[in-house]
């Protein structure tokens, strides 16, 4: 059997390493394979032409859905809800039970012992329930149950029994005394879980205002492709009619090859537009997540909806009423003076001396047998003390740390004042912005009127051969310019709608979100 048992010990020694070794050749090889598919699909999905419309709210959307900061943030609550729960812990009652047996032998020390050596057994079964309230009081209710058996002549009975009941109470007069001292951090903790609340809202508004800003970004680059094309074409067309002009000697070849040249420029920047629109719709996917899907990384995205110049009353005074309500940075500063509060109030009530009022009270039988010893509690047989403990800190430590609570509260306060301040200068600035672009749009759009109109004109007085090729090629010029200019007013415009709305904290409210709890 022994043989047997060494043997068994040999093969596990030489096989288990080889046996974990497979194992994890398995497992990398599963990894591996699973990296091949997600590898394929990829590659798959980019041999084919796929096309994907979306909307503004599907932007908004798809950012939301696997945003890993979103992710991140939205663990944070959960973690600090799990700190209040620690911190209320503190005042929950904990149960305690103990079951002992001494038996003892010894020389005795006294003749009326009756024997040489003297034997004691001695059993307890003692329960309890001890807890804190909040309002720092400190109790202790008991059960004591005891079983005493010895070779001592004069003890009444032996074995005896006894069992007694007993509270006993411990009041703080000063330190660790009142419901704001010893709930501290429970507040703390619960006033945390609303500012981690707070990061995770203010990190949903800022992925919301980046996603639609990279939204408007690619309809802008969208729009500065369609024109630069337009511009190529106006170029090919203007180029067409010299060709035939130069052939019938109405032209010299200086102006066919000006025309020439600017229709090889304009090509040019088409590709330098397609360049950057290709950046744009890059930049949009990689904002919204669908640069991890392996169906649409590479889908060409088609927009639905197109930037408006919808209006906008906005008014100072209600832009920064609103910022100091819904802005959750300047709430969770708020909070956190809040805090300080508590840690002053906690640290200036560490500094005092303890003077504690402590009293118990209790019932006690003794018997023959247990239930005889039961029969016997009552208020016959009492067991109370009051008393009073008091200490005073040798040191100046809890001094210093009040002292230091204060400091950091009037830092606090600073940067709270400073927090206003920039609050107050950033949505003015907002709020000029929005204005601003509200007459760019307005300036620009006139601007695209009156050169298309002069562009029609000047086309028939190119026709009557009133007007040079370098003029009329200045003039598609100047057209395009105020086409792209009328675009760009338009995207900025909107952009600076979605930075005034992150600047008051309204990103939720106008974009109809709602947070879950």
């Amino acid at each position: 059997m022994k043989k047997l048992l060494n043997l068994l010990l040999i093969n596990i020694l030489i096989f288990a390493p080889a046996l974990e070794a497979n194992a994890l050749d398995k497992k990398a090889a599963d990894e591996e394979k699973a990296r091949e598919v997600e590898k394929a699909l990829f590659m798959a999905a980019g041999a084919q032409n796929r096309v994907l419309r979306i909307g503004l709210v599907d932007c908004i959307a798809y950012a939301l859905k696997n945003n890993s900061e979103i992710l991140i943030k939205r663990i944070e609550p959960k973690l600090k809800q799990d700190d209040v729960r620690i911190a209320e812990a503190d005042f929950e009652p904990t149960f305690n039970a103990e079951y002992t047996i001494h038996d003892k032998n010894e020389v005795s020390s006294n003749v009326l012992q009756g024997a040489g050596v003297y034997n004691s057994q001695d059993t307890r079964l003692n329960a309890d329930v001890s807890g804190k309230l909040v309002t720092g009081t400190e109790y202790k209710m008991e059960f004591l149950n005891q079983r005493y058996k010895s070779d001592s002549v004069y003890q009444v009975y032996n074995p005896y029994y006894t069992a007694e009941p007993k509270i006993t109470i411990t009041q703080p007069l000063f330190k660790g005394f009142g419901i704001l001292v010893n709930k501290a951090d429970i507040t703390v903790a619960q006033n945390n879980r609303l500012q981690s609340d707070a990061s995770f809202k203010d990190t949903v508004m800022d992925t919301i205002s980046k996603s639609k800003t990279a939204y408007y970004n690619y309809i802008y680059y969208l729009e500065a492709y369609a024109i630069a094309r337009l511009s190529l074409e106006r170029a090919q067309n203007l180029l067409e009619i010299n060709k035939a002009r130069y052939q019938k000697g109405l032209i010299s070849s200086v102006d066919l090859l000006e025309t020439e040249a600017a229709a090889a420029q304009r090509e040019k920047a088409v590709i330098a537009a397609e360049t950057l629109m290709k950046k744009a719709e890059d930049d949009l996917k990689l904002i919204t997540n669908l640069v991890d899907d392996p169906e649409v990384w590479n889908a060409k995205v088609e927009l639905i909806d197109q930037p408006e110049f919808k209006v906008e009353e906005v008014d100072l005074l209600r832009s920064l009423q609103d910022a100091f309500q819904y802005r959750p940075d300047y709430y969770s500063a708020k909070i956190d003076l809040k805090n300080r509060d508590i840690k002053i109030a906690a640290a200036k009530n560490a500094a005092l001396p303890t003077v504690d009022l402590t009293g118990s009270f209790g019932l006690n039988g003794l018997g023959e047998d247990y239930q005889n010893a039961l029969e016997k509690v009552n208020s016959d047989y009492t067991d109370w003390s009051v008393g009073v403990k008091f200490s005073v800190p040798w040191g100046s430590g809890d001094r210093a740390k009040y002292d230091q609570k204060k400091l950091e509260k009037a830092q606090a306060l600073l940067s709270f004042k400073r927090l206003e301040q920039n609050i107050i200068l950033e949505v003015r600035d907002k709020v000029r912005l929005v204005k601003a672009r509200e007459q760019h749009v307005d300036v620009a759009k006139l601007s695209k009127q009156k050169e298309t109109e002069n562009y029609e004109a000047q086309k028939e007085r190119y026709a009557a051969g009133q007007v040079s090729t370098h003029d009329m090629l200045d003039y598609q010029d100047k057209l395009a310019q105020s086409e792209l200019d009328y675009v760009n007013a338009l995207i900025e415009y909107n952009i600076a709608l979605i930075n005034l709305d992150k600047s008051q904290g309204l990103t939720l409210v106008k974009n109809d979100i709602k947070l879950e709890e």
